[in-house]
């Protein structure tokens, strides 16, 4: 009996680990990709944002910070985020971001990781309601065509803003096509 519940005790801690290693893989990639900054700056849209990509003109982010205790005023006064707090914030806005992929592609449970991260980062960096406009892109998703799922992505307004993110986010999908 002993040997049972210990087994069950490591095969938990074998489950909690996968999943840290798979959030921290997430933060790696989306801190990369947004960058982490403590202090408010201005994102390549002119938007006000601080942390890591923590849009301050949103509305429901707004209500994040009040909820969490952060007075905006202070943050466009200068103060700083601390690690916790960018965290925080992060969290919220990873789980947005999940929530919105899982909108976007109704088999999202079911692709491979990578795939998932490029719909995560994507809805990360774009909110729902522009994610929605890649319509092509879905299509090759519904398909399970990764392949013409990244040359939608490539033939789009969002790769050519977004930079060195475009190429690692259309690699990230293209590395599931068969």
């Amino acid at each position: 009996m002993e040997d049972k519940a210990s087994n069950v005790s490591v095969m938990e801690q074998a489950i909690r680990r996968a999943k840290e290693l798979r959030a921290q893989e997430y933060y790696n990639m989306i801190a990369l990709n947004e960058g982490v900054k403590p202090k408010v700056y201005k994102d390549s849209k002119g938007h006000r944002t601080i942390g890591v990509g923590f849009n301050l003109e949103d509305g429901g982010n707004r209500k994040i910070l009040k909820k969490e205790g952060i007075d905006i005023n202070e943050l466009f006064d200068g103060r700083e985020l601390s690690e916790s707090e960018i965290k925080t914030l992060y969290n919220h806005s990873l789980t947005q971001a999940f929530n919105d992929a899982q909108k976007f592609d109704k088999n999202f449970a079911k692709r491979p990781e990578k795939v998932k991260k490029a719909i995560v980062d994507m809805s990360f960096n774009l909110g729902l309601p522009k994610l929605n406009k890649f319509k092509k892109m879905r299509e090759g998703l519904e398909a399970n065509d990764y392949n013409k799922a990244a040359d939608e992505m490539v033939d789009s307004e969002w790769y050519k803003d977004v930079k060195s993110r475009g190429p690692r986010t259309v690699n990230l999908m293209r590395s599931s096509a068969k």
